[in-house]
């Protein structure tokens, strides 16, 4: 698995290089009106835009890129930001509303640090728009907590909160959207169905049980059977499902919100207020996800690299739209192959992996897959801070290896 998880960096890296030799051939050196600028707006803006105190820092003047050049550089390479978590040079496929410069991109912010950030001249600044920002079509439901939420450290700031959407009949969402009054504070936010009356009363009553608001929980909502619904992170404000399609939300029936709260980010006396706005659509297919997953892991402590991996073989000509990747804070990188006899291909690889920001990736082309191709999930992490062996759960010192494959039904 460390041989093909080589070959795919070994061919990314090989494109990265090209791009930055092409730059470097390039004779006119960047400057910020007539190539900077124009990347910030399309990349950057939809985030550093706001007046908030608790926003990103604007990036919408000269003066403040200037001010953040060296921030931009360590982030931009390092695939910190834009924050995106899937490979998209089309190595591993491509992903739709994908936040992520292409290489010519990179390089041109890396060239434009190094070379003194000269500011150029604004006459004949393009004139570009922002990249477009996902949107419901319309709201029918919200899951508001009903109040302002002050995490502290540890288990106060992973919380499952029970939510009601009170449908009187069974519904498809095909979207979600989170508003937070502190985006510093919230981090992620995933959705849980419980599949029983007896799961859904596990979750009130761990909610009942613990003295804080809401229950602790770090990698599932503790209770079982239990569905993924929706997969969020701040910097899409809504998650579109993939057209067509949605998620069964059965009536009279309770969901579970988990949020993770950054409160380093954030700062310890702060707070946010939650709500997740719900859209619906009779007209659709009937999506699930289907966990492949490592089983019964276990990791060496100690390790720069421990890696783990489970495979399935598929039965039935399918399609894969999505792909919701799953791991805790020791995971590195996440690959998702297809086989083909003996052949490999790679059709998902997660190389930055952020525990923060986890959420569902649609394909720009659907997976098609065809009875006896094999699916294998390999996760990469880095034991070296833990002297016993990581084993799956559900704690934070647990980890898992799965990815969870948004399908639609035949």
């Amino acid at each position: 698995m460390l041989d093909n998880v080589a070959r795919i960096r070994l061919a990314y890296f090989a494109v990265v290089v090209a791009a930055v030799v092409s730059s470097v051939g390039c004779k006119r050196a960047p400057t910020y009106h007539r190539d900077v600028a124009p990347i910030v707006t399309r990349r950057c803006i939809r985030c550093h835009a706001g007046d908030d105190a608790s926003a990103p820092p604007r990036l919408d003047t000269y003066e403040s890129v200037v001010g953040a050049a060296p921030k931009i550089k360590y982030t931009v390479q390092r695939r910190m930001m834009p924050p995106w978590g899937a490979d998209d040079t089309g190595i591993c496929r491509t992903w739709r509303d994908a936040l992520w410069l292409d290489n010519a991109e990179l390089s041109t912010l890396v060239a434009w640090t190094e070379g003194g950030t000269p500011e150029g001249d604004p006459v004949g600044r393009a004139h570009v728009q922002p990249d477009s920002v996902p949107e419901l079509a319309h709201v029918e439901a919200s899951l508001d907590l009903g109040f302002d939420y002050k995490p502290g450290l540890g288990p106060t700031s992973y919380r499952c909160f029970v939510v009601d959407p009170n449908l009187d009949r069974d519904r498809f969402l095909t979207g979600i959207r989170v508003r937070f009054s502190n985006p510093q504070m919230l981090a992620q936010v995933t959705l849980f169905a419980p599949q029983t009356i007896a799961a859904e009363a596990e979750a009130i009553k761990l909610d009942q049980d613990d003295p804080a608001a809401g229950y602790s929980c770090y990698g599932s909502p503790r209770v079982d059977p239990a569905t993924l619904v929706s997969s969020w992170t701040w910097s899409t404000p809504a998650q579109i499902f993939p057209a067509g399609t949605g998620i069964r939300l059965a009536a009279h029936r309770k969901l579970v919100a988990q949020v993770h709260y950054n409160v380093l980010n954030a700062g310890l006396n702060a707070s946010s207020r939650t709500a997740i706005d719900l859209q619906f659509d009779d007209n659709v297919r009937e999506a699930t996800y289907l966990p492949l997953a490592a089983r019964a892991m276990q990791l060496a402590p100690g390790k720069t690299y421990a890696e783990s991996s489970a495979e399935m073989t598929v039965t039935a000509p399918s399609t894969v739209f999505g792909v919701a990747p799953r791991m805790h804070s020791l995971g590195r990188t996440m690959q998702l192959d297809r086989f083909r006899g003996a052949s490999p291909s790679c059709v998902g690889n997660f190389d930055h992996w952020d525990f923060y920001r986890q959420r569902l990736f649609t394909y720009d082309v659907p997976l098609r897959l065809d009875a006896g191709d094999r699916l294998r999930v390999s996760c990469i992490y880095n034991t070296e801070g833990r002297a016993e062996p990581v084993l799956q759960g559900e704690s934070i010192r647990d980890e898992e290896c799965a990815a969870y494959l948004y399908m639609p039904s035949p």
